[in-house]
Order: structure tokens, then C-alpha cells, then sequence
């Protein structure tokens, strides 16, 4: 199997706003939500503890960290003034997770922040999160 980065923008934590709002104010529809209280998914009975809305940046499954910054930075920028409020007064972050197949032939994926994200980050307040996983190669 290949190695695989997922990336997306999350914002966490919010009460006195709806998924809706936030969706019609960024003019895009989430990848995902988080609704406080809910079960977090079907299998378990953890309930979620905090409302989040997600954007992934839906790519080809094997998509670059680059391309996949790349891709949700074109839709933060031209709507930095909502993204602003929104990361002023929200938890908001760029999750990333890297699943790394050991003996599978490749290199280590890279994650690069590069002078446009370094740009970005500077005028809003979020975090990145990444996580590492290493996995076996099972074919």
C-alpha cells in the first residue's frame, strides 16, 4: 500500500453559532460535522464533546501535502475576513495526518509550510495538528 496524507481545516468549539451559519458564511459545504452531544459514530457509544465543522481537502487519495494545502489555502484566502472572525473567537486548525507503510518502497511523506502558509497564519489564529502513523505494508 501507498503512503497517504489526509489534511483538512477544522474549526472546534463553538455554541453560539449552527453548522448552517458557519457553512453559509464560508459558502461551502463541510466535509464533515461534529455535533455536541451525539453518538461519534455508529459502532461506539462515545458522544462527541464539542460541535466541529471540517472541510478535507478532497483530492486524489494520494494527493501531496502540498497540493492538499494548496487546495484548501485557495479557498481560505479569498474569504480571509470570515475565516478571521470565525478563528478569533473558534478553535481552528489544519489536521493532518500522515500514514506512513513501513517496507513498502517509499519515502517518508513530506509536510513543508511553505512562505504562503507562513503568510496565512500570521493574519489568523490557527493551530496545525499533525499526526504520524506508522502502519505495516499490507497488500
Amino acid at each position: 500500500m501507498k503512503n497517504e496524507i489526509n489534511l483538512s481545516f477544522c474549526i472546534w468549539d463553538f455554541d453560539d453559532i449552527t453548522h448552517s451559519e458557519i457553512t453559509r458564511l464560508v459558502g461551502l459545504q463541510p466535509s464533515k460535522i461534529y455535533i455536541k452531544g451525539e453518538n461519534k459514530n455508529t459502532i461506539g457509544s462515545a458522544l462527541v464533546k464539542e460541535n466541529g465543522w471540517i472541510i478535507n481537502a478532497s483530492l486524489v487519495k494520494y494527493s501531496s501535502f502540498e497540493d492538499q494545502m494548496n487546495y484548501l489555502l485557495d479557498i481560505i484566502e479569498p474569504k480571509i475576513d470570515v475565516f478571521k472572525s470565525l478563528c478569533e473567537k473558534y478553535y481552528c486548525e489544519f489536521s493532518c495526518a500522515v500514514f506512513i507503510r513501513y517496507g513498502n518502497g517509499e519515502s517518508t511523506p513530506w509536510v513543508h509550510l511553505n512562505s504562503r502558509y507562513n503568510k496565512l497564519i500570521k493574519e489568523l489564529n490557527i493551530e496545525f495538528d499533525i499526526d504520524l502513523y506508522c502502519l505495516p505494508n499490507e497488500e
